[in-house]
Protein backbone atom coordinates (compact mmCIF):
# COMPACT_ATOMS: atom_id res chain seq x y z
CA UNK A 1 0.00 0.00 0.00
CA UNK A 2 2.39 2.23 1.06
CA UNK A 3 4.49 1.61 -2.04
CA UNK A 4 1.53 2.07 -4.43
CA UNK A 5 1.21 5.87 -2.63
CA UNK A 6 4.69 6.61 -3.21
CA UNK A 7 4.10 5.55 -6.93
CA UNK A 8 1.35 7.63 -7.55
CA UNK A 9 3.07 10.66 -5.99
CA UNK A 10 5.92 9.67 -8.02
CA UNK A 11 4.15 10.12 -10.97
CA UNK A 12 2.33 12.92 -10.39
CA UNK A 13 5.86 14.70 -9.74
CA UNK A 14 6.56 14.06 -12.98
CA UNK A 15 3.86 14.85 -14.87
CA UNK A 16 3.94 18.24 -13.34
CA UNK A 17 7.09 18.88 -14.40
CA UNK A 18 6.92 17.88 -17.77
CA UNK A 19 3.42 19.58 -18.50
CA UNK A 20 3.00 22.12 -15.50
CA UNK A 21 6.24 23.61 -16.27
CA UNK A 22 5.89 23.90 -20.40
CA UNK A 23 3.14 26.75 -20.04
CA UNK A 24 3.36 29.93 -22.31
CA UNK A 25 4.86 33.01 -20.86
CA UNK A 26 4.82 37.05 -21.81
CA UNK A 27 6.69 39.27 -18.90
CA UNK A 28 7.70 42.85 -19.35
CA UNK A 29 10.90 42.64 -17.53
CA UNK A 30 11.85 46.25 -18.17
CA UNK A 31 10.08 48.88 -19.47
CA UNK A 32 10.79 53.04 -19.93
CA UNK A 33 9.50 55.35 -22.20
CA UNK A 34 12.34 54.27 -24.40
CA UNK A 35 12.76 50.63 -24.37
CA UNK A 36 11.18 48.02 -23.86
CA UNK A 37 12.57 44.16 -22.58
CA UNK A 38 10.77 41.20 -22.69
CA UNK A 39 10.53 37.43 -21.84
CA UNK A 40 8.46 35.16 -23.98
CA UNK A 41 8.13 31.62 -24.66
CA UNK A 42 8.95 31.10 -28.00
CA UNK A 43 5.30 29.71 -29.08
CA UNK A 44 4.26 33.30 -28.64
CA UNK A 45 6.57 34.41 -31.59
CA UNK A 46 6.35 34.78 -35.58
CA UNK A 47 8.92 36.14 -37.62
CA UNK A 48 8.01 37.72 -40.83
CA UNK A 49 9.89 39.21 -44.11
CA UNK A 50 7.32 41.40 -45.69
CA UNK A 51 7.83 42.34 -48.67
CA UNK A 52 7.85 46.42 -49.15
CA UNK A 53 6.63 47.58 -52.31
CA UNK A 54 8.59 50.85 -53.97
CA UNK A 55 8.17 51.98 -57.11
CA UNK A 56 11.61 53.18 -57.80
CA UNK A 57 13.62 50.34 -56.06
CA UNK A 58 12.82 46.23 -56.56
CA UNK A 59 12.75 43.91 -53.69
CA UNK A 60 13.03 45.23 -50.13
CA UNK A 61 11.63 43.88 -47.62
CA UNK A 62 10.70 44.52 -44.03
CA UNK A 63 12.18 42.16 -41.02
CA UNK A 64 9.33 41.83 -38.44
CA UNK A 65 8.91 39.78 -34.98
CA UNK A 66 5.62 39.29 -34.09
CA UNK A 67 4.89 38.73 -30.10
CA UNK A 68 1.56 37.55 -28.76
CA UNK A 69 1.12 39.21 -24.87
CA UNK A 70 -0.67 38.78 -22.13
CA UNK A 71 -4.04 40.27 -23.13
CA UNK A 72 -3.64 37.94 -26.36
CA UNK A 73 -3.23 40.97 -28.66
CA UNK A 74 0.12 41.16 -31.20
CA UNK A 75 2.50 43.54 -30.48
CA UNK A 76 5.28 44.02 -33.81
CA UNK A 77 8.92 45.03 -33.42
CA UNK A 78 10.45 45.84 -36.66
CA UNK A 79 13.77 46.27 -37.61
CA UNK A 80 14.34 49.81 -38.82
CA UNK A 81 16.49 49.14 -41.69
CA UNK A 82 15.19 47.33 -45.19
CA UNK A 83 17.05 44.06 -46.11
CA UNK A 84 16.96 42.14 -49.48
CA UNK A 85 15.25 38.76 -49.69
CA UNK A 86 18.51 36.46 -48.82
CA UNK A 87 19.31 38.52 -46.36
CA UNK A 88 15.74 38.80 -44.67
CA UNK A 89 15.43 34.98 -44.88
CA UNK A 90 19.24 34.51 -43.21
CA UNK A 91 18.18 36.78 -40.48
CA UNK A 92 14.77 34.54 -39.88
CA UNK A 93 16.69 31.35 -39.95
CA UNK A 94 19.59 32.43 -37.55
CA UNK A 95 16.57 33.70 -34.83
CA UNK A 96 14.17 30.24 -35.42
CA UNK A 97 17.71 28.53 -34.44
CA UNK A 98 17.42 30.65 -31.09
CA UNK A 99 13.54 30.03 -30.75
CA UNK A 100 14.06 26.33 -31.49
CA UNK A 101 17.10 25.85 -28.79
CA UNK A 102 15.47 28.38 -25.84
CA UNK A 103 12.22 27.79 -23.42
CA UNK A 104 12.83 31.48 -22.63
CA UNK A 105 12.94 34.07 -25.29
CA UNK A 106 14.45 37.91 -24.29
CA UNK A 107 13.56 40.49 -26.94
CA UNK A 108 15.22 44.14 -26.47
CA UNK A 109 13.16 47.04 -28.15
CA UNK A 110 13.04 50.84 -28.75
CA UNK A 111 9.88 52.83 -28.01
CA UNK A 112 6.95 52.62 -25.32
CA UNK A 113 4.73 49.84 -24.94
CA UNK A 114 2.68 52.10 -22.42
CA UNK A 115 0.29 52.94 -24.91
CA UNK A 116 -3.25 51.84 -25.04
CA UNK A 117 -3.88 48.89 -26.92
CA UNK A 118 -6.62 49.21 -30.27
CA UNK A 119 -8.03 46.40 -31.53
CA UNK A 120 -5.86 46.54 -35.02
CA UNK A 121 -7.27 45.81 -38.59
CA UNK A 122 -4.23 42.83 -38.76
CA UNK A 123 -4.16 39.20 -37.71
CA UNK A 124 -1.01 37.11 -37.16
CA UNK A 125 -1.69 33.28 -37.07
CA UNK A 126 0.32 31.49 -33.98
CA UNK A 127 0.83 27.86 -35.26
CA UNK A 128 0.21 26.91 -31.30
CA UNK A 129 -2.29 29.62 -30.45
CA UNK A 130 -3.92 30.29 -33.20
CA UNK A 131 -5.02 33.75 -34.66
CA UNK A 132 -5.14 37.19 -32.70
CA UNK A 133 -4.99 40.50 -34.23
CA UNK A 134 -2.51 43.49 -33.31
CA UNK A 135 -2.89 45.78 -30.68
CA UNK A 136 -1.00 48.73 -32.97
CA UNK A 137 1.98 48.81 -30.60
CA UNK A 138 5.44 48.83 -32.58
CA UNK A 139 9.14 48.65 -31.15
CA UNK A 140 12.24 49.04 -32.97
CA UNK A 141 14.13 45.67 -32.78
CA UNK A 142 16.99 45.86 -30.79
CA UNK A 143 18.58 41.98 -29.71
CA UNK A 144 17.07 38.66 -29.33
CA UNK A 145 18.36 35.79 -26.96
CA UNK A 146 17.78 32.48 -25.11
CA UNK A 147 18.56 31.58 -21.69
CA UNK A 148 21.63 29.71 -23.32
CA UNK A 149 22.81 32.74 -24.12
CA UNK A 150 22.68 32.42 -28.15
CA UNK A 151 21.64 35.88 -29.02
CA UNK A 152 20.62 37.89 -32.52
CA UNK A 153 21.93 41.93 -32.54
CA UNK A 154 19.39 43.51 -34.90
CA UNK A 155 22.58 45.43 -36.81
CA UNK A 156 25.38 43.41 -35.04
CA UNK A 157 24.46 40.34 -36.05
CA UNK A 158 26.07 37.21 -33.73
CA UNK A 159 28.92 39.24 -33.07
CA UNK A 160 29.47 39.49 -29.57
CA UNK A 161 28.74 41.79 -27.45
CA UNK A 162 25.21 40.63 -27.99
CA UNK A 163 23.16 42.33 -26.84
CA UNK A 164 24.79 45.70 -26.86
CA UNK A 165 24.48 48.01 -23.91
CA UNK A 166 21.92 49.13 -21.83
CA UNK A 167 20.03 46.21 -22.70
CA UNK A 168 20.38 42.89 -20.12
CA UNK A 169 18.11 40.27 -21.92
CA UNK A 170 20.52 37.28 -21.86
CA UNK A 171 21.19 38.00 -17.99
CA UNK A 172 16.94 37.77 -17.81
CA UNK A 173 17.22 40.54 -15.68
Amino acid sequence: MQTLKRNKRCYFLILFFLFGCATSSYRILNQDDQSAELSVSPDRIVLECEWLYDADIKGLYGFMIHVLDEENTVLTLIQGNTLNKEDCDRRIKIISKILKEGKNIYIAGIGSINELRVKGKRSYFFPQKGTFFDNERTLQFIAIANEYGSCYDAYSGEEKPCPREPFQIQKGK
